[in-house]
């Protein structure tokens, strides 16, 4: 399925095609002052080549902090997976109609072949252009030491690299052509939407991976052997750890005091037999040796069907004493929206955060009322589907809702929803929702 998708952001598409012309520009005045012909004259083409020389530098100390400030240096990590199958692609699958071996996203703007590229560029060919281009400009003889710097190789390390440039350019240009049209991916790079390839469960899982990095509840996720794999930067402030690479591959035992370590034993052993555990408040220990109180997530991750490990979140609860407290000034204070239906799908109580996500300005407007009236015809099927499993017992986490706002608007979110028992009778659900709509601009 294709959706058009915003992809390429304002600075971003700035920054391209201002780089773009500067490279061109910089080609053009540098192969004038090496004589390869006449156009602005000598004198003109040193001065408009090192004016354009500064304009770049600043464009790419703007971009670094850019890239850095929005996490989009990520999309230059490289990867050797599929790049076999990417080069065969552009070699002969592209004269076939094979179909593109990998997806674009908005979090996986590149293939494994650009990454490598780009990479390049950016670490090597780039950097080894300003680097020569610079020493040429200051190296003022007789006054520097030529044993230092020899000029005439410089001047050829200099232009190898704009001749380097010139070739990636001219792929490059050839490569946006392989879209689904000639220029699709060019007229993307201008309007920053492009009709993509969407795989549901590639996108779900990048919200997800989103909404993780982002909560304010502690994320944890344990291996078979009760070894840490990942945690967030909430988990790490509230276990006052600066350093991710000091907890992960340690045993879940290093965070908790010998005193607690068998309640926490207890907890794992459920959950790997497929128990889900929500709500139980435990004692921490902190890398600094203090303790610290929070309530406790635990779910069952599975692969290839068997349980292969545990997820779930922390909440702090140090500002109050006495848990019923917490979990009302938990609810009440969320970021995240909470609600609590009853047996009959009535809305029974929201917090202040679902009323601003949905757009209500106060609880009288929606108590009472059925949850279908938060949706949309289309989307109500899904959602009293969910409401059937959770009432039959089942915990659902991570599931991608849209809702529909008081004002007529839509927005998206990721639902967690649990079963509330009186006895062995479900009487209700609870949960939180996630706001995600910022995450992916569509049409």
């Amino acid at each position: 399925m294709k959706k058009k998708t915003y992809i390429y952001r304002r600075f971003e598409r700035f920054w391209h095609w201002n780089q773009a012309l500067l490279i061109l520009f910089l080609a053009l005045t540098g192969f004038e002052i090496h004589s390869t012909y006449k156009l602005f004259g000598f004198q003109n083409a040193v001065i408009m080549h090192n004016i354009a020389a500064w304009a770049l530098l600043v464009l790419i100390i703007f971009a670094i902090f850019w890239h850095f400030v929005t996490g989009e240096w990520k999309q230059y990590i490289p990867t050797t997976k599929y790049i076999k199958a990417q080069i065969n692609y552009y070699i002969i699958g592209i004269f076939k109609g094979a179909p593109h071996p990998t997806n674009k996203t908005v979090y996986n703007k590149f293939n494994p072949l650009q990454r490598l590229i780009y990479l390049g560029l950016k670490l090597f060919v780039i950097p080894v252009q300003i680097i020569t281009g610079f020493i040429y400009l200051f190296y003022v003889y007789p006054d520097s030491p030529a044993i230092f710097f020899n000029l005439e190789i410089v001047a050829y390390i200099h232009t190898i690299g704009a001749f380097m440039l010139l070739i990636f350019v001219v792929a490059h240009v050839y490569l946006t052509t392989t879209g689904d049209t000639p220029l699709s991916s060019i007229k993307a790079m201008i309007t920053g939407w492009e009709e993509i390839d969407i795989d549901n469960e590639e996108v779900r899982m990048a919200h997800l991976q989103k909404a993780v990095e982002e909560s304010v509840a502690g994320y944890y996720r344990l291996d078979k052997d009760g070894n840490i794999t990942d945690v967030n930067d909430a988990w790490l402030k509230m276990y006052r750890c600066k350093d991710k690479a000091k907890i992960i591959g340690q045993h879940y035992s290093k965070t908790r005091d010998k005193r607690n370590i068998s309640e926490m034993d207890s907890i794992v052993k459920r959950v790997f037999k497929g128990e889900t555990i929500t709500g139980i408040p435990v004692i921490r220990r902190c890398f600094d040796e203090s303790v610290g109180k929070h309530i406790l997530s635990a779910n069952p991750t599975y692969e290839n069907g068997e349980i292969s490990g545990i997820e779930g979140f922390v909440l702090d609860i140090n500002e109050t004493e006495e848990l019923t407290d917490h979990m009302y000034y938990t609810v009440r204070n969320s970021s995240a929206g909470y609600y609590h239906l009853d047996e009959n799908g009535n809305i029974v109580d929201v917090n202040d955060a679902w009323l601003k996500l949905y757009k209500f300005d106060s609880k009288d407007e929606v108590i009472g009322n059925h949850f279908t009236f938060t949706r949309n015809p289309e989307d109500k099927p899904a959602l009293e589907e969910a409401y059937r499993k959770v009432m039959d017992g089942e915990t659902i986490t991570g599931e991608i809702a849209t809702r529909k706002c008081k004002d007529g608007t839509t927005g998206k979110h990721i639902l967690s929803a649990n079963p509330i028992t009186i006895g062995s009778k479900v009487s209700g659900m609870e949960g939180f929702i996630l706001d995600i709509s910022g995450l992916e601009e569509t049409v």
